[in-house]
């Protein structure tokens, strides 16, 4: 679409907490509506990007325990697995814990059959028994793993994954309740709507409450025949500091009593609780910790992030916290190493005292003629990557990255055909590898495309396939300034090349 060829009087988006993600934010504001309508249950986001950059001011005053008050959505009763499984090593990257190191700790037999025995017992006969359920998982292995508990147990069930073959099929059997459980692994956290969910296994450790928030919401749908919903959360040993969310900490409720309305406080040793026609006296409430990770540091930044927002390396900032030019308000040690993490107020308090300007929209189209002017060459990807992504530009700055990697590729090849030095030694771009587009694609990802994302000129969306140049910067260059760009690029590479001796 070269122009805007209409002007819609309303756009109305779903899952609106996506929208300020750079490439939706520009589909979205492509249009020139007069009145949008953003929708979400979780207004919240990892990044903290806000969502009034595109919607507008707005104010979210029901809770989540204010729409359960009003009948809005399912209650929800809640049952704990406290396991002895160790987490206070497992890295975390200031938003989630590493998943690797996660896989490693969870994917533990015991740890399972903690979960399928507590299903066993209190979800196989009677009305119980009827409840379908979700699983949440770490990866797929995971998946797969508790789907053959459950089924080794007598329980029904099948994983559900991105490596699953017939995702359509597995909802299908779900929804034809032709098996109870799923056992998902990134697949089933939003968007997904089946009102008859009843029973929700918190089985994924997560930092992040918009995530927890996203899994639980599957099952809030409140029906004419489902009232409430169960969530057993899995509840790890997490050390100090990284706690995982769990339903007490969302609700902020220091109160666990088992299968416990998460709602109340004011339960006493006696009363009985009923739920699908068993009954439970409460013969202990328990006080939980429900400081989470997230309500302690949510807002607080990595050496990752912080490098991003100063505009340096990561390695700068690791080089600034052993000199002691920066203090972080946060050490976190898993091992031998250490994470450590940034107060806002400390961000804004180094940034004065290093004299590091702020980097906003207003500043972008500045920053990127500053970063060009470096000519950091090191290597000469970013000459042709670049010359590449503004020849297949489209009117709305977005390029396919199959079309700038098969440029980037014939630049390379076109030397090598002709006899001539591709790249300096440490260039990887051989005959075998310019033959393997999957390989140079990952090394034009990671350098030099990662050198233009880290300073937010550039982002790429995976699904759509495209690499995109930020909304901001691309609305502030001119014909001219285009121009000017090629013609450095185009300069600069004739430059590199002669000063290595080839043409």
């Amino acid at each position: 679409m070269s122009e805007k060829t209409f002007r819609p009087m309303l756009t109305y988006s779903d899952e609106a907490h996506h929208a300020v993600a750079p490439i939706l934010k520009r589909v979205i504001q492509y249009f020139e509506t007069d009145f949008t309508i953003g929708l979400t249950a979780t207004d919240q986001r990892p990044d903290k990007k806000k969502l009034e950059t595109v919607f507008g001011t707005y104010t979210s005053s029901l809770s989540l325990k204010d729409a359960m008050d009003k009948g809005i959505v399912a209650r929800a009763n809640v049952y704990r697995i406290e396991t002895n499984i160790d987490l206070s090593k497992v890295r975390f990257n200031g938003k989630d814990y590493v998943n690797a190191d996660l896989e490693k700790n969870i994917r533990v037999t015991s740890r399972n059959n903690l979960i399928v025995d507590v299903i066993k017992d209190y979800f196989v006969d009677g009305e119980a028994g009827k409840r379908q359920g979700v699983v949440f998982c770490v990866n797929v292995s995971h998946a797969n793993e508790m789907a053959k508990l459950l089924n080794n147990s007598g329980i029904s069930a099948l994983s559900l994954s991105g490596q699953s073959r017939n995702p359509e099929e597995i909802i299908r059997k779900f929804k034809d309740k032709e098996v109870r459980f799923l056992c998902s692994c990134n697949m089933i956290s939003e968007g997904w709507d089946y009102p008859e969910l009843g029973l929700l296994v918190m089985a994924r450790p997560t930092l992040s409450k918009v995530l927890y928030l996203q899994q639980i919401g599957r099952g809030l749908r409140k029906t004419d025949q489902k009232k409430n919903v169960i969530v057993i959360d899995v509840v790890d040993e997490y050390g100090a500091m990284v706690k995982a969310c769990n339903m007490h900490t969302i609700f902020a409720n220091p109160y666990y009593v088992p299968f416990g309305d998460i709602t109340k406080t004011d339960y006493k040793s006696g009363d009985m609780i009923t739920i699908d026609g068993f009954e439970e006296r409460i013969e202990k409430i328990t006080e939980v910790d429900i400081n989470s990770f997230e309500d302690q540091y949510g807002d607080y930044l990595s050496q990752e992030q912080v490098a991003r927002e100063y505009f340096v390396s990561t390695g700068t900032v690791t080089s600034w916290i052993k000199k002691g030019k920066i203090e972080p308000s946060v050490e976190y040690k898993f091992g031998s190493k250490s994470m450590y993490l940034f107060s806002p107020d400390a961000v804004e308090k180094y940034r004065r005292e290093l004299e590091i300007k702020e980097h906003n929209d207003e500043t972008i189209k500045e920053d990127f003629f500053e970063f060009m002017e470096e000519r950091d060459y090191s290597l000469s990807y970013k000459m042709p990557f670049m010359l590449s992504l503004l020849k297949h530009l489209n009117s709305i700055g977005d390029a396919k990255i199959e079309d700038i990697l098969e440029d980037y590729i014939s630049f390379y090849r076109s030397r090598l055909d002709r006899g001539l030095q591709v790249d300096r030694k440490s260039c990887p771009y051989d005959d075998k590898m310019l033959k393997d587009k999957s390989a140079v694609k990952r090394n034009m990802l990671t350098n030099p495309f990662e050198k233009f994302e880290r300073k937010r000129f550039l982002y790429y969306s995976k699904n759509l396939s495209i690499i995109s140049m930020n909304h901001a910067l691309y609305s502030k260059l001119t014909k001219e300034d285009f121009d000017r760009i090629k013609k450095q690029l185009r300069n600069d590479l004739k430059n590199y090349y002669k000063d290595m001796g080839g043409v």
